[in-house]
């Protein structure tokens, strides 16, 4: 069961008690104290003990339906670290198989499409969406949550945006062929290869960003709820 992290404290606090006397009153451990004020994640027993101090029910402890309950430690931030370092290792393995660094780095096309996606999230979901989008992006650190409203709205918010960033990148594409067309007499066979290249690198960063932050988010917020 996970409890209100903010109510607790609050609790705590209004009757003028420290962890050690709220163990005390409870019965319960100072440690199991601290890690419930920590992690919101209270068994049964702990949980009637704490409401009964309170003298109130258990489910006035639990997270309301608006709340993500997260559970911030060095391991399950290192995990995720991990993982996203060998998501990198990958990429640029490929990266290095394939052709030169300077060939996927195009700054115009990346600002493009960071403007785009968030250009298109004000649109959708006003600049308060696109704020909460922005720090929003911590909890790909964590895989400890319980989520509720807020997590199924960014949810959305998420997936929404991979299709925000796929359009930009339909858009680039769209544009940078019309661009090599009309100059096409203006290429030799070399240069306009090289020229379609460069324009397949902004399709290559809305992938990258897509299916290692923005879908991954998406899931992860969406099953919060289920996997606990």
């Amino acid at each position: 069961m996970f409890l209100s992290i903010n109510k607790l404290k609050t609790l705590r606090k209004e009757k003028g008690w420290s962890q050690e006397v709220l163990a005390k009153a409870t019965g319960l451990s100072v440690r199991t104290i601290q890690r419930i004020e920590a992690d919101g994640k209270a068994s049964a027993e702990s949980t009637l003990a704490l409401a009964s101090v309170y003298e109130l029910s258990p489910q006035a402890l639990k997270a309301t339906s608006t709340d993500i309950q997260i559970k911030w430690t060095r391991k399950v931030i290192m995990k995720s670290l991990v993982g996203l370092l060998m998501i990198s290792c990958a990429v640029g393995m490929l990266i290095f198989l394939g052709a030169s660094l300077r060939n996927y780095l195009d700054v115009t096309s990346g600002v493009f499409l960071i403007l785009f996606l968030y250009a298109a999230t004000m649109v959708t979901f006003g600049t308060n969406g696109m704020f909460k989008s922005l720090s929003g992006l911590k909890y790909i650190f964590t895989e400890e949550m319980v989520g509720g409203e807020k997590a199924r709205y960014l949810a959305e918010l998420y997936k929404s945006q991979v299709k925000f960033l796929y359009g930009g990148a339909l858009i680039g594409l769209v544009v940078g062929l019309i661009a090599i067309l009309s100059n096409i007499d203006t290429y030799e066979n070399f240069s306009l290869l090289r020229a379609i290249s460069v324009n397949l690198v902004v399709l290559f960063y809305a992938a990258l960003l897509s299916e290692c932050v923005f879908r991954p988010l998406s899931i992860k917020l969406k099953t919060c709820d289920i996997k606990e």
